[in-house]
């Protein structure tokens, strides 16, 4: 197989996992466009299928190049020089980046109220709904857990009704 095959091969497998992970980093509030952290995914990807063109890549290997991608466009907007601030003169009313601390505190509760839901569940049905929210697929759930196709696929949808069933005894719907 090709480069060029191997490649399409691969982000034809992962291309919407390695979007949904880049999109929910929220990346624009360091100014960094996420199509630029794609294209440069990508081109790692093409970097280490040429250093080993026969070697298998994994989802979790997908997602370690994507999260370094993206600590490393974060580290670089975070180091980019500065620019100046206006005057508190010349008129110019400087905008809150990102969301209130309200919203955040909110976000920050509804993460730990899900983090609790998922904890309460059975460790049958939480380590495939783990596995799940992390961006493995439905086939890569039943390698890793040892289990069949259907059997973790109706953990995971199982899990995921409990969890919204908590979500609303708590008052958290959404």
């Amino acid at each position: 197989m090709s480069l060029d095959a191997k490649l399409n091969e691969l982000l034809q497998r992962f291309a919407s996992r390695m979007r949904a992970q880049i999109a929910s980093n929220a990346l624009n509030i360091h100014g960094i466009d996420p199509d630029e952290v794609e294209q440069e995914v990508r081109i790692r990807l093409w970097k280490a299928i040429e250093r080993d063109p026969n070697a298998e890549f994994p989802a979790s290997y997908i997602q370690r190049v994507v999260v370094t991608t993206i600590v490393d466009a974060v580290r670089r907007a975070q180091v980019r020089a500065a620019d100046p601030l206006p005057d508190g003169e010349s008129g110019v009313e400087l905008a809150a980046s990102g969301p209130g601390p309200e919203r955040a505190a909110a976000e920050t509760l509804k993460v730990e109220a899900v983090a609790r839901c998922i904890e309460a569940l059975p460790v049958r049905r939480r380590r495939p709904l783990q596995l799940y929210l992390q961006g493995f697929g439905l086939q890569e759930v039943a390698d890793v857990s040892g289990l069949t196709l259907d059997a973790a696929r109706k953990l995971i949808y199982r899990g995921l009704d409990e969890v919204k069933a908590r979500m609303r005894e708590e008052g958290l719907e959404d």
